[in-house]
């Protein structure tokens, strides 16, 4: 009866729950360089490094005017293609003109028509939104600077998916599991907040033997920003 009772008290010991930790860094999911599409002259750039800013707020204005007019030049040349083209049907009724006529003046609207759409882009390209909240992490132009397509406007973070990023040592594997919770430590704010793990690496370095692990932070996180330096705690059962 004795052997029985001590049974479980050697798999604790045994299998004893141990706390490691590995350094990290706060980074986003969302991370992009905004360009402009089209050339123009900006209007309107209010925000500046380290500025917040919402999900669907404008960020950058460009003159529009130019692509405006050829929007509306293009429809009027639209309009009259079909008015053409719906001609052309009512004499090729009467046997006035025959089917090739018809043909090129409806390949002729349907041209029209595609143009219409690429001025109509262009319009809604003289504005640029915001694709999530975040901030700004630098502006590489100016208010009233004309620039060139696929020129850099804003680099830009979100501030809404965090997640941490830590190198592990590789002998860990036999262990880590995706979905683990986890403490991050965070230096600067001398705070902690909890995680989950969400992704191991694909491959380990073989050069230190470390594999990157990627944390999903537990929301909410308010004053941890991306950049700041953290503790990962892992709770490991280990013999």
């Amino acid at each position: 009866m004795r052997k029985l009772i001590l049974l479980p008290f050697l798999l604790c010991s045994l299998y004893a729950e141990q706390e490691v930790s590995s350094r990290a860094i706060i980074t986003s999911y969302d991370r992009t360089v905004i360009s402009s599409e089209i050339a123009g002259n900006v209007i309107h750039l209010k925000k500046t490094d380290g500025d917040y800013f919402k999900k669907g707020k404008v960020l950058v204005k460009l003159n529009c005017d130019v692509y405006k007019a050829k929007k509306n030049k293009v429809a009027i040349e639209k309009n009259i293609a079909y008015l053409k083209y719906k001609k052309n049907k009512q004499l090729e009724s009467y046997k006035s003109i025959g089917k090739f006529e018809v043909d090129i003046s409806r390949q002729e609207f349907r041209k029209q028509e595609a143009e219409y759409k690429i001025a109509s882009i262009n319009v809604k390209r003289c504005n640029i939104y915001a694709p999530y909240n975040g901030r700004i992490v630098s502006k590489k132009v100016s208010q009233y600077q004309s620039i060139k397509p696929n020129q850099e406007i804003l680099e830009i973070i979100g501030i809404d998916n965090l997640e941490a990023k830590t190198f592990v040592p590789s002998s860990w594997l036999s262990w880590l599991k995706k979905g683990e919770k986890v403490t991050l430590n965070i230096d600067e704010t001398k705070t902690s907040i909890k995680g989950i793990l969400k992704e191991i690496g694909s491959v380990v370095d073989p050069a230190s033997q470390t594999v990157l692990v990627r944390v999903s932070l537990s929301k909410p996180y308010e004053n941890i920003i991306p950049g700041m330096s953290a503790t990962t705690v892992f709770k490991s059962l280990q013999k």
